[in-house]
């Protein structure tokens, strides 16, 4: 197994995600990552990367996708051809089966080619609105790790409660297992504040999966103007002007657009 620095590579990584490892491998790479911060946080971005290309690709490709007899016949034909091969080592045997010098296997690696670019291209576009910047800074979330989670609720249940309800506080087991899941061990916790994504104010629950941490340092997509929209998007909820599930699905989306969206300004301190 090879490492750098006495850390997994990225391959070896990839391959432990992937199965492909033998079962010393395996137990060596796991015995590692549990006692490794750096690895494990590598390793979660691995899946967090090869998550959201799944979601991107049922999400944008599925429905351009012509009938898929055609592919379908194709692909098992390589495979009767290729012979038995272990499920760990299926995609590798079909990738090398495309270089050789039969003309249907030109195609079957350019349809191939040609969908990892439309996923990807796709991918990229639904990324845009989210700089990179605000991504490093922790403006948003990582969605694998904290989609959002809400309680059942109406909204007569979320405009009667008390706004300093105990019940609301983050309980510090869900605390540690937060900051551990996003790799911040430490003094670098004292660098984050845990927030709701999706606040109680309006439905969050305290679960694992609707809170994230929050940098200190951001001065401008930070946790206070996220706190004024939650409390503008409450208003609204107990107004009657926007209903629960609107609210909760603009502040769990981008926050930041939402800001915009019911300040009608650009971002914090500005105006349109």
């Amino acid at each position: 197994m090879t490492h750098s620095d006495r850390h997994l590579s990225d391959k070896v990584l990839v391959r432990l995600a992937d199965g492909e490892l033998s079962a010393r491998e395996a137990n060596e790479g796991r015995a590692h990552l549990a006692a490794c911060w750096d690895c494990r946080t590598r390793f979660v971005d691995l899946e967090s990367a090869i998550g959201a290309f799944v979601h991107a690709y049922h999400a944008g490709l599925d429905p351009q996708l012509p009938p898929a007899d055609g592919p379908r016949a194709l692909l098992r034909a390589c495979l009767q051809e290729c012979g038995p091969i272990s499920p760990g080592r299926r995609w590798l045997a079909i990738t090398r089966s495309t270089v050789t010098a039969t003309p249907w296997r030109y195609a079957f690696a350019a349809l191939l080619l040609g969908l990892a670019a439309l996923m990807g291209s796709r991918y990229h576009r639904r990324q845009q609105r989210y700089s990179v910047a605000a991504l490093t800074a922790g403006v948003f979330p990582d969605r694998a790790l904290t989609p959002g989670v809400v309680r059942s609720v109406e909204q007569k249940d979320v405009c009667s409660a008390d706004d300093n309800d105990p019940a609301w506080l983050i309980p510090a087991s869900v605390q540690q297992d937060v900051l551990r899941e996003y790799g911040i061990t430490g003094s670098r916790a004292r660098d984050y504040q845990l927030d709701y994504l999706i606040p109680p104010s309006l439905g969050g629950t305290s679960d694992l999966q609707n809170v994230w941490p929050e940098p200190y340092s951001n001065s401008g997509w930070n946790g206070h103007v996220k706190d004024e929209l939650e409390n503008r998007l409450r208003q609204l909820v107990c107004e009657g002007r926007v209903s629960l599930s609107q609210a909760q699905r603009d502040i769990s989306g981008d926050w930041t657009q939402a800001y915009n969206k019911y300040f009608h300004i650009s971002r914090p301190g500005s105006a349109l």
